[in-house]
């Protein structure tokens, strides 16, 4: 293992299975240790003369080490133990040294292929990500597409992406192989933990054996192997991903570049998708009450029908235009004016269920989108708007009275299959309540 300078077992026969999982610094404290770093065979005929070098088990008593030498780099170590005393003549040891040359060389050509494999890896999951970015609605959307990319990418580790707030403060956006993510395990990962490891250096960061941590607070419980990435972009720190993994080890030098280059390109990504999400915000809403405008309120409708044709669900469109708003903007001034729009805009959202949709439509006129109802449910929601409109009053200007406005509804289906039909109907039908006495209904 490169990055911790450590041997460990790749493959035995015959040794003790909890020795084979032990890892072995690259030194003088072992046998393997000191071929691999002095770069040159080391035989041990007969240990009981051995001083510098013991094993655990007391029935090897000669050991040969070979090191898995490529242009002069130590690859590995290739370990002989024997139960006598020199098991080896210099012919064996030759013949096993030619070996040790041909599997370095084997081992080699093997890594090569894997960053080869690893690389591709690299640029398709760049693409997925990509991909994910361009087909996401929002930013939520976006997160959850990506924490299933990652437990595919990753098998069998526990994800999780989180963001970043203004007051630094972290959040989970998404997450993925838990039923949930504590905040509290967040916040206690970023006092002392990988998020803490990661984010104040500002790279990825891998802790391989979380239990040997001291003090150390795991994101997920049970995991004893953890990966942190994180998403920077513009030189700002977004938030971060976090894999986690029940097994020890379990993070290759693979694994880090594949998720490096992941939450690189991520980091872009998830940018590009909140600024489009605030972009689409901005273009569907309204300035001045921050209700829908009427593009939203068109694509609602224009959305709405093939779910309620497909569910064979009802729906339906309220409107209304209020009156006297010139009135007031004459006698109290426009700031009055917009005040009043928004406080319109308050009392009608309060009157309404979450799913429905609110939209000042234009000007003095507020339209509303109400799923699956009933045309019998629309009169008695017109009835409800209609008393939360005339709770809107300038308490210190008595004499402009309670807002009154005129309504219409339309219901699908029954007054139009397609959005075209619909509006047409609405709009109809209001224009022929306000030519009828104030607050008349269509």
């Amino acid at each position: 293992d490169e990055s911790s300078r450590e041997l460990y077992c790749a493959a035995h026969n015959g040794y003790d299975p909890e020795e084979a999982t032990a890892r072995l610094p690259v030194g003088k404290d072992s046998v393997a240790g000191w071929a691999a770093f002095t770069r040159a065979p080391l035989y041990i005929p007969d240990l009981q003369h051995e001083k510098r070098h013991r094993l655990s088990d007391p029935n090897i008593v000669s050991v040969l080490a070979l090191p898995l030498l490529v242009r002069e780099r130590a690859l590995g170590v290739l370990e002989l133990r024997a139960e006598k005393t020199h098991p080896f003549d210099s012919d064996a040891i030759g013949l096993l040294t030619v070996f040790a040359g041909q599997a370095a060389i084997a081992l080699e050509n093997a890594r090569l292929y894997s960053t080869d494999l690893r690389r591709m890896r690299q640029i398709e999951i760049i693409n997925l990500i990509a991909r994910t970015a361009a087909g996401a609605n929002d930013t939520q959307q976006f997160y959850s597409m990506l924490v299933d990319l990652l437990q595919d990418t990753f098998e069998g580790t526990k994800v999780a992406v989180v963001l970043v707030s203004k007051d630094g403060k972290l959040s989970t956006a998404s997450f993925g192989g838990v039923p949930e993510v504590l905040a509290e395990r967040i916040a206690a990962s970023q006092e002392n933990g990988i998020l803490r490891a990661a984010l104040s250096q500002r790279s990825l960061a891998v802790a391989n054996d979380t239990a040997g941590q001291t003090d150390w607070h795991c994101c997920f419980p049970g995991v004893a192997s953890e990966l942190c990435a994180p998403l920077i972009s513009l030189g700002e720190i977004l938030g971060a991903i976090v894999l986690g993994h029940d097994d020890r080890h379990f993070f290759t030098d693979e694994n880090r570049s594949i998720a490096q280059a992941a939450a690189d390109v991520c980091a872009t990504a998830a940018r590009n998708v909140q600024l489009a999400d605030q972009l689409r915000r901005i273009a569907n809403s309204d300035s001045l009450t921050g209700l829908h405008n009427q593009q939203a309120f068109h694509m609602a409708i224009a959305q709405e029908i093939p779910r309620a044709r497909r569910h064979k669900k009802e729906f339906g469109l309220i409107i209304a235009d209020l009156r006297g708003l010139k009135r007031v903007n004459t006698k109290l001034g426009q700031d009055a004016g917009d005040e009043l729009l928004r406080r319109v805009g308050v009392a009608l959202k309060s009157s309404l269920r979450n799913n429905d949709v609110l939209a000042r439509y234009h000007g003095d006129r507020f339209a509303a989108l109400l799923p699956e109802i009933s045309a019998d449910g629309l009169t008695t929601v017109l009835g409800k708007l209609w008393q939360s409109l005339q709770s809107v009053t300038f308490s210190h200007e008595p004499e402009i009275g309670p807002l009154q406005a005129a309504w219409a509804f339309a219901a699908y289906p029954q007054d139009g299959a397609t959005e075209l039909e619909l509006v047409h109907t609405l709009l109809d039908r209001l224009q022929r309540a306000k030519q009828q006495s104030s607050g008349a209904q269509a």
